[in-house]
């Protein structure tokens, strides 16, 4: 089974729009590989032999976090198809400056949903604030999962500390216990070689969703061939890369027998599927 722990669809009727936002963000530096709708996602993971996928909303306001939650249910129940019931483990997204919030991921677990998504650079936060970490002690309380931006980003090329591997390490320090899903082999980008090493040390996992692999290429590979195979996550970011270019670059760097757990086996047993 392969299970992408990391990607991205929007409703049909703002795809376009949040696409080209988001490549206008990145000044032609980042394109897609797909129209980040929900059906072509759905075709994406069928030809490249993908199980299921982990699509993960962001709530970049706090008021959006009802529209986000009530799609997340229209997934688990079939409401935009069984491909999609089927396919899609939907994760909700609270803004953590929601004043509802605990409220909210009260909402997110008593819907059986498997996670929360964050994104630092949209949220602007940073997981080092020690004011939201009884968000993310809440979040543990309830067994959900995190996954969350980590490193650098190309749309904010400028800003630093809010979610690199210094950050991860104070915030699961600090709560004890959250599954966290470190995304973009966690964090390397921008920092230095073995700085992500520190997010191991504090129980995190990392993904394998790495966008530009000409950047610090020979950290990124030393991770993913170094790191214990069971805090490794298969991951894409779909639409930005290309399902089966994701695939054979985990196959490439890892010795087959680790190739279950990879892609899937460590993601069943974290997220209960």
């Amino acid at each position: 089974m392969i299970i992408d722990v990391h990607s991205h669809d929007f409703p049909d009727a703002i795809a376009s729009r949040a696409m080209n936002g988001m490549c206008r963000m990145t000044e032609g530096n980042l394109w897609p590989t797909g129209d980040g709708t929900l059906q072509n996602h759905l075709d994406a993971m069928e030809l490249a032999g993908v199980d299921k996928a982990i699509s993960c909303p962001i709530a970049t306001k706090p008021k959006m976090f009802e529209g986000l939650f009530r799609r997340a249910c229209q997934i688990r129940d079939g409401e935009l198809g069984e491909r999609a019931r089927r396919m899609i483990i939907p994760f909700a997204s609270v803004h953590p400056l929601d004043p509802d919030v605990m409220t909210h991921l009260e909402m997110i677990a008593a819907a059986g949903l498997k996670g929360v998504k964050f994104h630092c650079y949209y949220q602007d936060f940073s997981l080092a604030d020690k004011n939201l970490w009884p968000v993310f002690r809440k979040i543990a309380d309830l067994g959900l999962v995190v996954q969350c931006h980590c490193g650098t980003d190309i749309s904010w090329k400028d800003l630093t500390g809010l979610c690199g591997p210094k950050e991860i390490a104070i915030l699961l320090k600090n709560v004890r216990g959250l599954a966290f899903i470190a995304a973009h082999l966690g964090g390397s980008d921008g920092y230095p070689p073995h700085d992500t090493d520190h997010v191991l040390e504090c129980g995190a996992y990392i993904d394998t969703s790495v966008l530009h692999r000409r950047w610090h290429y020979d950290e990124q590979m030393r991770i993913l061939r170094s790191w214990p195979t069971d805090r490794i996550l298969f991951g894409t970011d779909f639409p930005w890369v290309h399902y089966p270019e994701a695939i054979r670059w985990v196959k490439s760097v890892r010795d087959p027998r680790d190739w279950d757990a990879l892609f899937g086996g460590n993601a069943c047993r974290l997220l209960g599927v």
